[in-house]
C-alpha cells in the first residue's frame, strides 16, 4: 500500500530542520527532488558512534541514489541515547514509506523481467532460470541448490553444496539489498524451494 509522508528532521541536535517529504511520485529532502522515475538505487541501516571505550551511539542512515548519480542523504543521529526513540521511529517509518512507493515497484520489474525469462544482472549476480551466477564466478548455482539467509545488517546468498560459494551484502553499504532479497526470496518461494 502506497502511502505519503512528511517528517520535520534534525539531523542532530544543534542542525537546523529540514522537511522530508515521500509521495508515491516523488521523495524530497534538503533541496534534492527525486521523482520515482529518476530512483534507481537505495541502501539504509545503522551505524555505531564509538566512543574510546564503548558505543557512544548510532546514526541512522538513509540513502537514495538517481539514475544521473545524484544521491540524497538522510542522517539521524543520536549520542548518550538522547533522542534515540524518536530517531529510531522515524527512521522506521521513512523506510518503511520507501519500500512500499519505491523499492517494491523496483523489485516488481525485476520479477517481471524473471516471469518474462529474461535474464537480467542485480548487484554483480546474473538471475537465469535455471538459477544464479554469482560475481565474478562461471559456475551456475541451480534453484534448488540456492540457500539465503537475512541477518538485520546483511543478506547472504550461497550454494547449499558448496558453501563456500557465497556473497554477502550488507544494507547500509551495498545499494539495492533489499531488492536483492526480495527477489531472490519471491522466486524461490515461486519454485517451491523456500
Amino acid at each position: 500500500m502506497v502511502q505519503s509522508l512528511t517528517l520535520t528532521l534534525k539531523e542532530t541536535i544543534f542542525a537546523k530542520e529540514s522537511t522530508l517529504t515521500i509521495s508515491p511520485e516523488s521523495l524530497e529532502y534538503q533541496n534534492i527532488s527525486l521523482s520515482k522515475f529518476e530512483i534507481d538505487e537505495i541502501r539504509y541501516g545503522v551505524k555505531a558512534i564509538t566512543g574510546s571505550m564503548f558505543r557512544i551511539g548510532r546514526i541512522y542512515c538513509i540513502d537514495a541514489k538517481s539514475l544521473s548519480g545524484t544521491i540524497m542523504k538522510i542522517r539521524l543521529k543520536s549520542l548518550y541515547g538522547i533522542r534515540e526513540k524518536t530517531l529510531g521511529e522515524k527512521y522506521r517509518l521513512i523506510v518503511k514509506a520507501l519500500l512500499e512507493n519505491f523499492i517494491n515497484p523496483i523489485c516488481q520489474s525485476f520479477i517481471n523481467l524473471f516471469k518474462s525469462k529474461i535474464d537480467f544482472d542485480l548487484l554483480g549476480i546474473t538471475f537465469t532460470q535455471e538459477g544464479i551466477i554469482l560475481e565474478k564466478k562461471t559456475q551456475v548455482i541451480p534453484w534448488y541448490d540456492l540457500g539465503t539467509k537475512n541477518y538485520s545488517r546483511y543478506y547472504t546468498i550461497f550454494s547449499k553444496g558448496n558453501p563456500n560459494n557465497y556473497k554477502a551484502f550488507y544494507y547500509i553499504e551495498d545499494w539495492n539489498t533489499a531488492v536483492l532479497y526480495s527477489v531472490s526470496r519471491y522466486i524461490l518461494k515461486a519454485k517451491k524451494l523456500n
